[in-house]
């Protein structure tokens, strides 16, 4: 007979050791930084020429999440947004802008405040705000300066990811001024060469940095060309290389002190132009109307950075220069008469039509494969004409053009039902809540512009009658 013996554990509480309380104590005290909401991605090259912008680093953080950056965008950037729109509905909205006007929020305003606030806030970071163009052009309006897509160098993506580098959109690829890689000496690339798409400024789905936002396939290439490209000459390059050097020039100026105002650019310009005759010379030396230089002095128009930026490198000198007064050689410009550089404005060589390239987009258009375009846009998408289609082409670019005729009535009417859906949401949410849905408060509540649209005011009598509200106004 066996007997089964029970073991007991006693256990006793022992008191901390004083160094142990004393350590634990010290860790209580210390300023421990609060946890951020969302990762502290750090930007790429903030100290270099290559800095990230602001759209760039958005792709980046919602990638890193796992996210469609547009999908990111809209939980967690859009509710802490002010705008009242952000809210209603944030998903379609985040959409539309994402599409057509993310791009400013590269440059200077208050959408590119608000949003890289909001991030600093979220990343816990504080230096998103520098990741826009005013710390590169200061307080120039951003019209005219940013591109309106992405560009981008197939060899830096192909070396970034070689090197095991995070990819990513230096701010100076979105400056319009900008238009060659200085380091591989290649024109920045502003098509997919696979779907000739163009890039989203906030990508729509997930993927990898570095992938055409259309088609998903590599933008990258390798550097087994000649580091020069047809079209590409020294003056070019020239050019290219002085653009950059000036553009770091101006932004180590603004980090390391307060953002300069390009009004001291004009005032000093004023009093480099005022012996007499000197406008009608530097009209004649630079190729700018006079009358265009005496409006940039008087401060009624504000010409763009790439025109400053051609005024000074024929002059030359650099616009730091004028706005710290340094004018000797502007004056000695005006003077001798003579430009330091010559510049003429580069057009892209004509290239010929390819004939199998373009019945292959139309035939994919009329398969169905690809998005109904008009003539213009698919001439525009191939780099041709839209006259050498229709004489190439004439049976197609008919059914192609039928097609699209057709494609926009259905958006059309698309758009039509949208706008109904989110105005019949807002009386009956306005309804619920036992406030009058009058068109002022629509106004309010929607997006700006929604009540503006076709179909709007006609959606917001059909749901009044549909709470019994005819009457009402």
């Amino acid at each position: 007979m066996s007997k089964t013996g029970h073991m007991g554990v006693s256990v006793r509480i022992m008191k901390p050791a004083v160094g142990y309380m004393e350590w634990q104590s010290r860790f209580q005290e210390l300023d421990v930084p609060p946890r951020s909401r969302l990762y502290g991605l750090e930007p790429r090259s903030m100290e270099t020429v290559w800095g990230e912008s602001l759209t760039s680093y958005i792709n980046r953080l919602g990638w890193r999440h796992g996210v469609s950056p547009r999908a990111f965008a809209a939980q967690e950037i859009g509710p802490l947004l002010d705008a009242e729109w952000w809210r209603y509905p944030s998903s379609y909205l985040m959409g539309v802008f994402c599409a057509s006007h993310a791009m400013s929020l590269n440059g200077l305003g208050n959408l590119a405040t608000s949003w890289s606030t909001v991030l600093e806030r979220l990343t816990e970071r504080t230096d998103i705000h520098l990741l826009t163009a005013p710390w590169w052009i200061g307080d120039l309006p951003i019209a005219r300066n940013l591109r309106s897509s992405p560009a981008w160098c197939p060899v830096c993506y192909s070396e970034w990811r070689e090197q095991g580098l995070p990819i990513y959109q230096p701010l100076l690829w979105m400056l319009q001024v900008v238009t060659t890689c200085p380091n591989h000496k290649r024109r920045l690339v502003e098509r997919c060469p696979y779907c000739q798409g163009k890039q989203a400024v906030i990508a729509s789905h997930k993927a990898y940095p570095g992938e055409c936002t259309k088609c998903a396939l590599w933008l990258g290439s390798e550097a087994n060309k000649p580091l020069t490209e047809p079209g590409l000459d020294d003056e070019m390059m020239g050019w290219q290389q002085w653009v950059v050097h000036t553009l770091e020039e101006l932004r180590v100026i603004h980090l390391s002190s307060n953002m300069m105002r390009w009004e001291a650019f004009f005032a000093n310009l004023a009093v480099g132009m005022e012996r007499q005759g000197s406008c009608s010379r530097l009209a004649q030396l630079t190729g700018i109307n006079k009358e265009t230089l005496r409006v940039w002095v008087k401060g009624t128009s504000i010409p763009s950075i790439e025109m400053m930026l051609k005024f000074c490198y024929v002059c030359g000198t650099t616009p730091l220069q004028i706005m710290e007064g340094q004018l000797s050689s502007l004056e000695k410009a005006i003077q001798n008469a003579a430009v330091s550089h010559s510049f003429r404005h580069q057009r892209s060589p004509r290239q010929r039509i390819d004939r199998e390239r373009c019945l292959k987009l139309l035939q994919a258009i009329l398969d169905g494969r690809e998005e109904p375009l008009s003539i213009r846009q698919l001439a525009k998408r191939l780099g041709c004409r839209a006259r050498a289609l229709t004489d190439y082409f004439p049976q197609e670019c008919a059914l192609v053009a039928k097609r699209a005729q057709e494609y926009h009535k259905q958006q059309q009417e698309l758009r039509l039902k949208q706008v109904y859906d989110h105005v019949r949401q807002a009386v009956m949410t306005l309804h619920a809540q036992g406030i009058s849905p009058s068109h002022r408060r629509l106004r309010a509540m929607l997006p700006p512009g929604v009540m503006r649209l076709p179909g709007a005011d006609a959606a917001w009598q059909a749901a009044r009658r549909e709470i019994g509200l005819d009457g009402e106004l």
